[in-house]
């Protein structure tokens, strides 16, 4: 019984908040959504893994060293009403499209950190109502290697010659 109420209660909160524009949904910088829509219709999320093979004696094949590959994330954006506003969506997507800014997707359940924008295109289908544009958003995961720092160096100029 207590499951019952803890998923209700978690229901009504959600309706609350979208009520109220709390809706933690989106592709955010800082804090910030970047995309200024009406709806957040659907997130996919995909993380791979991938697992090298190689060739050993008589044709036999090897498998070792599982490596985690980049998350994707994919987001459909809606936007509807006046043409202004939905020209404010696209204007905000492109706004952002092209640069090198590390984003995060923000979903209720989870936070996918530091990715950036892949690709995006928007439709308008007849069976949706001509007014609605929807907005398909593809994000990457960019993994930051930390640089290594030298400390103490000796000169080159201070070394001998070697040949050899």
């Amino acid at each position: 019984m207590a499951g019952i109420l803890e998923l209700l209660t978690r229901d009504a909160f959600g309706l609350l908040s979208s009520a109220f524009g709390l809706q933690p949904w989106g592709i955010y910088f800082g804090g910030v959504p970047v995309i200024i829509a009406d709806n957040i219709v659907e997130v996919q999320y995909r993380q791979q893994w991938s697992i090298s093979d190689f060739p050993v004696e008589q044709g036999a094949f090897q498998s070792y060293d599982k490596v985690q590959i980049p998350y994707d994330a994919r987001l459909r954006f809606t936007a509807g009403g006046s043409a202004a506003n939905r020209a404010a969506m696209l204007a905000s997507i492109a706004a952002v499209a092209g640069d090198t800014n590390l984003y995060d997707v923000v979903t209720p359940e989870a936070v996918y950190l530091s990715c950036n924008i892949t690709h995006y295109d928007y439709s308008r289908r007849s069976n949706e109502g001509m007014g609605l544009l929807s907005v398909d958003i593809w994000l990457i995961e960019v993994r930051q290697a930390a640089s290594a720092a030298m400390s103490n160096t000796q000169d080159p100029s201070g070394a001998s010659q070697v040949n050899g």
